[in-house]
């Protein structure tokens, strides 16, 4: 598994744009399923769900080949999930001190008829407490 590390803030809305380049090609008819857990390996309930996260995968632009983002013949799977992250969830094992951000694992699963086909990219995710308020 590829490893890559995201960053969220507790009680907003999570929408980066996750682009991940790879070689070969993506199974017709797959679903994404992103999970975030306590840590890698962690079985049970997740402390994030996203069943079905939106994505599209096209062939590497010549600008992504030219940065070196992606290699001639690869292809780019782009994830857009699109949460609110919980500003209840339970504190990470990391046991951060105040203002620190809690430490999760996520990762995606590749689908297809219910069946995990690969798990090509995850890592840690960051989940700041954040400071300014809306509602104030």
């Amino acid at each position: 598994m590829d490893r890559l590390d995201l960053e969220a803030t507790r009680g907003d809305a999570w929408r980066p744009v996750i682009e991940y380049a790879y070689a070969g090609s993506f199974p017709a008819g797959a679903i994404c399923r992103m999970q975030w857990r306590l840590y890698e390996g962690h079985t049970g309930t997740p402390c994030l769900d996203i069943p079905a996260c939106e994505y599209y995968d096209d062939w590497a632009t010549a600008e992504q080949i030219a940065e070196g983002f992606a290699r001639p013949g690869d292809r780019v799977l782009k994830l857009l999930p699109n949460i609110t992250v919980p500003p209840g969830m339970s504190t990470g094992l990391n046991q951060p001190e105040a203002g620190e951000a809690d430490r999760y694992f996520w990762d995606l699963a590749v689908i297809v008829d219910d069946v995990v086909l690969l798990r090509p990219i995850g890592g840690n995710i960051f989940v700041n407490k954040g400071v300014t308020r809306n509602d104030a």
